[in-house]
């Protein structure tokens, strides 16, 4: 299963004019979903309501009551102040009393007392005249506040009920509902609300919750539903573009086996620079290699070894150092190689150093890088490096050396260790066929360079 961090965040925040917030939001276009698709027979159609005006009396202190509470105005003490002379006039009526104790569990609850909040608002509903636009609000709220303290199964019977009442509900109430279902370990409610959650949401062209996808795919999860987690995390980079949702995207792919989407969205999170793990970095070099795209793989590993989010050890100096070579930037594979190879307890890494001397004529420094991978020794394939060794010589017209080399070579052919008889057979004759190419090559080199110095000697005598 797929290892991800989950939050189910608490639904603690009092939403005065919810619906006024969600019509600010930003509009997103889900074609396909609509909100009868999503509940079917269980979307309510609630009877229309009419709301008593509140009497003059009480207009005189929500006249001073509404400016108070303005965002860029609001001063709750002055609020309450307003409240607490409403409270001690006789003459309000029932609907005013209402709105009174709503307005004071509305202050309340910014102020995080939620205890207040909760008793207020229930002397909200206990009028019978209360205002019926501001009683769902109010079911709402004692939702919310209940799942605030633990009372899950409460939250669940009041977000029930304010669904009922609503012909256009938001997802807020499925969020909570799913969420409560959750802490009650009934998982199979849980899912069925968290999938409608989701579904309301898109229905309302709105953007789903950041913790409507971490419980739905937590959900998921716990049911290898791999599959469906997909989309929700592809929507998770777009709305929450955080760096664990690019890794846990990454890691859905990989289970799927679709490496180069895997490879796309770990480069994605690194090109937005959100990659600070060690194992990220390897993660990524390696897919870059397997893609066959080097310079990439190796400018990565640079980056997370100057950063520090890479350590720089042997392994991670001969990643990189492959992948400069890999991507015929010698100059920067060279120095790479030199450290790493220092660094390291095998004669490996000389032998990728003397391959560079050796590509760039550098033939004395070739041949000590070689017999430096030899002497350390634990090398994979002694009989590729002694043919390397007598090119050296050859190239250094040392034929006498290379001669040795190449012959050393043909005898250390059943050095080679591989499990495979046929692939063993196979990397013996094509390295035996190489090195008794290249005697014949000395061989003749050496009749040649020797018929020239005949030739110059006899010029110089006459």
């Amino acid at each position: 299963m797929i290892k991800f961090l989950f939050f189910i965040l608490i639904f603690t925040n009092i939403a005065f004019s919810q619906s006024q917030k969600e019509s600010e939001q930003t509009k997103f276009d889900f074609p396909g979903y609509t909100l009868k698709g999503c509940l079917g027979s269980d979307l309510s159609k609630p009877k229309r309501q009419v709301a008593k005006l509140p009497s003059k009396q009480a207009q005189i202190y929500l006249k001073q009551l509404f400016p108070l509470l303005q965002a860029d105005n609001e001063d709750f003490v002055k609020a309450k102040s307003v409240l607490e002379k409403m409270q001690s006039d006789s003459g309000l009526t029932e609907p005013d009393k209402a709105q009174m104790y709503y307005y004071f569990a509305y202050i309340d609850s910014v102020n995080d007392d939620l205890k207040s909040a909760k008793k207020n608002y229930k002397k909200f509903l206990s009028i019978k005249e209360a205002d019926p636009r501001l009683k769902s609000n109010v079911i709402s709220m004692l939702g919310q506040l209940s799942y605030a303290e633990g009372s899950y199964t409460t939250a669940i019977d009041y977000m029930e009920q304010w669904i009922a009442m609503e012909s256009n509900p938001s997802s807020l109430g499925f969020d909570i509902i799913a969420a409560s279902y959750w802490q009650l370990k009934d998982k199979k409610k849980a899912l069925k609300f968290s999938e409608r959650a989701l579904c309301v949401a898109k229905a309302n062209k709105s953007k789903p919750k950041e913790s409507t996808y971490n419980l739905l795919i937590a959900l998921y999860n716990e049911n290898e539903r791999i599959k469906d987690m997909l989309p929700l995390f592809e929507e998770l980079v777009r709305f929450y573009p955080k760096k664990r949702y690019w890794t846990q995207l990454s890691g859905v792919y990989g289970e799927l086996k679709e490496e180069k989407k895997q490879l796309s969205s770990l480069e994605a999170a690194h090109d937005q620079r959100l990659l600070d793990k060690e194992v990220e970095y390897v993660s990524l070099y390696q897919l870059l290699m397997r893609a066959e795209a080097p310079l990439k793989a190796a400018r990565v590993m640079q980056y997370g070894i100057e950063k520090e989010f890479v350590k720089e050890n042997e392994k991670h100096l001969k990643y990189l150092a492959q992948g400069w070579h890999m991507a015929q930037e010698l100059d920067k594979a060279e120095p790479v190689y030199e450290k790493a190879a220092i660094k390291s307890e095998e004669g490996e890494l000389y032998v990728f150093l003397g391959q560079i001397y050796l590509a760039t004529d550098r033939y004395k420094k070739a041949k000590q890088a070689l017999q430096l991978g030899l002497k350390k020794g634990k090398l994979k394939d002694p009989v590729t490096v002694n043919i390397l060794l007598g090119q050296v010589a050859y190239e250094l017209q040392d034929f006498e050396d290379a001669t040795k080399f190449f012959r050393t070579a043909i005898d250390r052919l059943s050095d080679i260790k591989i499990k495979d008889k046929e692939a063993r057979e196979k990397k013996q004759d094509k390295l035996r066929t190489q090195a008794l190419n290249w005697l014949t090559y000395t061989e003749k080199e050496k009749k040649r360079v020797e018929m020239l110095q005949l030739r110059i000697k006899d010029l110089e005598e006459s």
